[in-house]
């Protein structure tokens, strides 16, 4: 065992007295996470928190004071989440190949015109007088 520095200095200790050694505080070191944009996760059951891009074990109270300043990257993945939600509710697949007949059927002049499946050959969109209904689609073919 060590000797303090009381007793370095000719002293001793009562008997009574128990020393306590095991921790040492180091106030040099600095932060494990340098990340400056951070992905955290958290661990629940062991209550710690950790950043999934360096690996290092950040404090909590860490961890949610970045968050708490550092707010905007949360609004904007709200935004970028809404907007996809937006896109995905605005998504119609039956209508995808009325959308790209549009696309193409654009009137300028390097517009397009569809072709007939039948014969082959190109005709307006404003040459269409009727309409059927799709169950008797497989009935013609």
């Amino acid at each position: 065992m060590k000797e303090s520095n009381h007793e370095k200095k000719g002293g001793k200790l009562p008997e009574k007295v128990i020393r306590i050694d095991i921790v040492k505080v180091d106030h040099g070191r600095k932060k494990l996470c340098q990340c400056k944009e951070p992905h955290y996760t958290i661990d629940y059951v062991n209550k710690i928190v950790w950043c999934d891009d360096c690996g290092a074990i950040v404090d909590p109270l860490d961890a949610l004071h970045y968050l708490a300043t550092h707010y905007e990257r949360l609004v904007q993945q709200t935004e970028n989440l809404l907007k996809q939600r937006q896109e995905i509710a605005n998504y119609k697949p039956h209508l995808v190949v009325i959308k790209e007949l549009e696309r193409y059927y654009r009137k300028n002049k390097f517009s397009m015109v569809p072709c007939c499946p039948r014969c082959g050959e190109p005709f307006d969109l404003s040459e269409i007088h009727s309409w059927s209904n799709r169950r008797f689609l497989k009935s013609i073919d």
